[in-house]
Formats: structure tokens, sequence, C-alpha cells
């Protein structure tokens, strides 16, 4: 019958146990936990993602919507006036120094915070309404996704329709 021999504990093998261990337990607290969904419910969410115009052009609307967000930095990436669907995106560039020095080189690490915006334009009688829905991607040097969820922050939707308002007022006065 073979013997089994321990592994002996040395002091040179409980120092590099110790710096596994302290290694992992860095490692395992950088990971965020996913966000939880908020105390919202999906009336709430539609009615910060939903502005109603009166009166207003439905070409003016999707013009008012495709320039406010290009205001804002977007990329547009399509619009569609049949569908009245506008979609974007923003990349705000958030490199770690750290964590490529950690990761190294050849690594795979965060690198982009990517805002998509998809905004919808109905026309319902003399109304025409307008949603949109954001979306926040985290984005790896290497092109990859390493997280993704839904922006319900309504200062975020405020901002983009306070610009849709001003499109839509200018694109009414034909300033």
């Amino acid at each position: 019958m073979e013997r089994l021999t321990h592994f002996p504990i040395t002091q040179a093998n409980f120092k590099w146990l110790i710096f596994i261990c302290f290694t992992v337990f860095i490692l395992v607290s950088c990971v965020t936990p996913p966000p939880k969904p908020p105390d919202m419910s999906e009336l709430q969410i539609r009615e910060i993602q939903t502005r109603q115009y009166e009166n207003a052009n439905y070409i003016e609307a999707i013009k008012a919507v495709v320039a406010s967000l290009q205001d804002q930095e977007f990329i547009i990436t399509s619009a569609n006036e049949s569908l009245g669907l506008v979609t974007a995106y923003k990349d705000i560039e958030e490199k770690d120094q750290w964590t490529e020095f950690w990761v190294g080189p050849k690594g795979s690490y965060q690198t982009i915070r990517r805002i998509e915006a998809n905004a919808t334009i109905r026309h319902e009688s003399k109304v025409i309404k307008i949603r949109i829905n954001l979306i926040a991607k985290g984005i790896t040097n290497t092109g990859g996704v390493v997280w993704t969820r839904p922006i319900y922050d309504s200062e975020a939707y405020q901002r983009i329709f306070s610009k849709i308002d001003k499109a839509i007022f200018i694109e009414k006065e034909k300033i």
C-alpha cells in the first residue's frame, strides 16, 4: 500500500499560501454584484421613458430625436422612418491603469462604458409619443461585453427630453 504524504507547511509554503489567499480575496472583492432592479412598476418606468408632444409633425419629431442625441455626443447607428425607430450609442472611456497592470497587456478588462439609446416615435391622432430606452454596458479592451443593465435614472431621461423639446421647437419654427 502506498503511503500518502502530507504537504509540508514550511515558512516559504506558508507565505505562498497567504499570498494566494490574499490575491483570491482581492479578485473576488473587485467583482461587483449586479444592481438591484428599481422598486418601480413597469408603468412608472414607462412614464420616465416617454413624452408626448401635441401638434408636432412626425418627421420633425424623428429629426429632433436624431439631432438631440447627436448634440449629446451619441453616434446614430440607424434611423428608420417607417418604424419610427432611432438607435444610437455613446462610449465613455474608463481605462483603469491598475487593472491593466494586474491583468497584463493581453488580458481582458473593461475600458469603455457604452450607453445605448433606442427611441421609438409614434404618431397617434394629434399626439406624437416618443419613448427612449437607455442601456449601459461595460465593454472590454477586446470588444466583449462584461455587463449590461437598463438605466432607470429619471434625470438621464430628462436631459435627453429637454434637448428633444428644444429641437422640436427649432424644427417647428424652422430656425
